[in-house]
């Protein structure tokens, strides 16, 4: 371990972890984390069972541990496991606080836990030296966090974590008590490597540059703050004054050191959008808004439901009337990220809101919609066999009321309003997604003496007033099906595994409570569906938390991420940023004829490969030699 870190606490708020406890600390001195690892460090996730879930392993007991790997690691219920196993650690941005098994009563403890590797660790039988592998990378002292026994009959407390497709077991919570002290990396499979988490004091680079990367900055909604409740709307039960800790689970308003802050991440969606993309045209040198690189511009539908064939030029939003039962658009929703919940989860008042009686067509097992259905659909259903369990919650789903369970076309996240009213999140990622169309046509724009990807028209802007942003410099990101890929179909195997909780579940109630009424009513958790094929960064150490998404293979469909297009001072100098969500075929020809090189950043490692290995058969250098992220 090589550097430490001393983070002071905001000011603390209340939030509740689960239905049984609200945590205080007494009589502790210090009020800072101290955390000692390697950041900046890729970390290996847990792997080799079926669950998608975030888990690194930790050991219980004293800090520090001793050195090495663990002797053993324990995959079952907690009360089975040996004294010096180590268990799995779920890491939870949607958890405000830490909670890890311990010896005896339930208490809200200050002290010291160590977190290690975890890479084959949940395979059955055990991988062979994968326990030996499992070392320490960070430890985290003077940390607030509860501490609960294995198993009493007199705490209800799930140690399972999933769905009715995967139920882990694990040991502990790394929840958002400790995750908002830094900035939180999330890497999915990337060629051999598996899942990674990073940890950083702050994460390096300024805007310009992370956008050339392809990472969209999606700062929290509305007024751009962690939420939670304020510790005093405790302390005010019942004469204002019932701060007493001789009782676990009361705060005291006079100790700063206490456990809770603001934690959550609320951002706004636009939920089962159309698949969109760009066609280009080489011949006319234009370009098209469609559902794929192969489809066709008169079938497309927009966010907000305009038929591809009434679809206007420019930028703005555009006044539609839809039919009655119409649901094949966009739909606004608040969600919270909750990377410890298996996909996305709505809440069941939301989930008829946003799609009307859930009478959705079947979803086929071979990937198609049922009956003849067309295509046309957010969202399909798959059964009501579905359960939910997180960490420190009674399950959601039993035999006699099983949960509905679909899957959902899209998830697009959107950057919070900078004021009270605007656009809603389906109109402003149609904005973007013009902005988009605007950039791709500008390349060969008279305006544009290069012809490289440097931004947008002049009069693209995200509102009718010339004062408003240009839209190019707004970002977007969707993940699901977000656009057909050449010669694919519509798959809703690509699309997200939803399950619907009841709304008067205690955890729907808590987290609504806890964000009410800073944010909009929240309308569900986005947990590992943002995860897969994406890079995402919760960026706690903002001034302005975000959340950064960035795209693991852009040719693939499953992930659009358009990061702020914004031009530079030299009008002949490509902007890596306003590459990405560019056709694949017009990047090429501008890296070979114009020497766009900045654009192999927005490429697909496939067709990387293809254009180097043409241009050295060709006896050419090569043009895209090391990939751009």
């Amino acid at each position: 371990m090589r550097t430490a870190a001393t983070f002071e606490p905001r000011r603390p708020s209340l939030m509740l972890a689960a239905p049984l406890l609200v945590a205080a600390l007494a009589g502790c001195p210090q009020e800072e984390i101290v955390i000692v690892g390697e950041f900046g460090r890729p970390i290996a996730l847990g792997s080799g069972d079926a669950s998608p879930l975030p888990r690194l392993v930790f050991r219980p007991g004293a800090c520090p541990g001793e050195a090495g790997g663990c002797s053993t690691i324990c995959t079952g219920a907690p009360e089975t496991c040996p004294a010096d196993a180590c268990l799995p650690l779920v890491v939870d941005s949607g958890s405000p606080i830490t909670t890890l098994v311990g010896e005896g009563e339930p208490t809200a403890v200050r002290g010291c836990f160590e977190v290690r590797t975890a890479e084959d660790s949940f395979t059955e039988p055990p991988v062979e030296g994968a326990a030996e592998q499992a070392i320490t990378r960070f430890r985290f002292d003077s940390t607030p966090y509860v501490q609960l026994p294995r198993a009493t009959a007199d705490v209800s407390w799930g140690w399972q974590v999933g769905d009715n497709h995967a139920s882990p077991f694990v040991g502990g919570v790394l929840g958002g008590n400790v995750l908002r002290t830094m900035a939180v990396r999330f890497t999915d499979a990337h060629g051999n490597n598996g899942p990674q988490i990073t940890f950083y004091r702050e994460f390096p680079g300024v805007e310009s540059v992370l956008a050339d990367q392809g990472s969209a900055a999606l700062p929290l909604q509305f007024p751009g703050l962690l939420l939670g409740k304020l510790i005093d709307d405790v302390c005010q039960q019942p004469d204002g004054k019932d701060c007493d800790l001789a009782s676990f689970g009361v705060f005291d308003r006079e100790h700063p050191e206490s456990a809770l802050q603001s934690t959550r991440l609320v951002l706004d969606a636009c939920l089962g959008a159309p698949p969109a993309a760009l066609t280009y045209n080489a011949a006319r040198r234009t370009c098209s808004l469609a559902s794929g690189p192969g489809g066709s511009a008169d079938n497309f539908r927009s966010p907000t439901g305009v038929s591809g064939k009434a679809l206007s030029k420019g930028c703005t939003v555009q006044a539609v009337e839809l039919a009655p039962g119409d649901i094949d658009h966009g739909h606004d929703a608040s969600v919270l990220i909750a990377t410890g919940v298996p996909g996305l989860i709505l809440f069941e008042d939301s989930a008829l809101r946003l799609f009307g009686t859930l009478a959705l067509p079947p979803c086929m097992g071979d990937g198609g919609i049922s009956g003849g259905v067309p295509p046309s659909t957010p969202a399909c259903r798959v059964g009501q066999a579905g359960l939910f369990r997180a960490a420190g919650w009674p399950p959601a789903g039993t035999a006699e009321r099983s949960l509905v369970e679909l899957r959902v076309r899209s998830l697009a996240l959107l950057p919070g309003l900078t004021q009270t009213t605007g656009l809603t999140a389906c109109q402003r990622l149609e904005v973007r997604l013009r902005a988009l169309r605007s950039q791709c046509n500008y390349v060969f724009s008279a305006d544009n003496p290069g012809q490289v990807p440097r931004g947008a028209g002049a009069g693209c802007r995200s509102g009718f007033d010339p004062s408003d942003p240009p839209a190019a410099s707004t970002t977007a990101a969707v993940v699901g099906q977000a656009f057909i890929p050449d010669g694919g179909r519509v798959d809703p195997n690509q699309w997200i595994p939803t399950l619907v909780v009841p709304a008067d579940h205690p955890l729907t109630t808590a987290v609504r409570r806890d964000t009410s009424p800073e944010a909009l009513q929240l309308d569900g958790l986005v947990g590992t569906g943002l995860l897969h094929g994406t890079d995402v960064v919760l960026d706690y150490t903002d001034p302005t938390p975000s959340v950064r998404v960035a795209c693991n293979d852009p040719d693939d469909g499953s992930c659009l991420a358009l990061p702020a297009c914004v031009p530079r001072d030299d009008p002949r100098a490509t902007v890596p940023a306003c590459c990405f969500g560019l056709p694949e075929d017009l990047l090429v020809t501008l890296i070979r004829d114009h020497s766009a090189y900045g654009c192999c950043a927005a490429l697909s490692p496939a067709t990387i490969d293809e254009l180097n290995n043409a241009e050295a058969t060709a006896g050419r250098e090569l043009p895209c030699p090391v990939r751009g992220r």
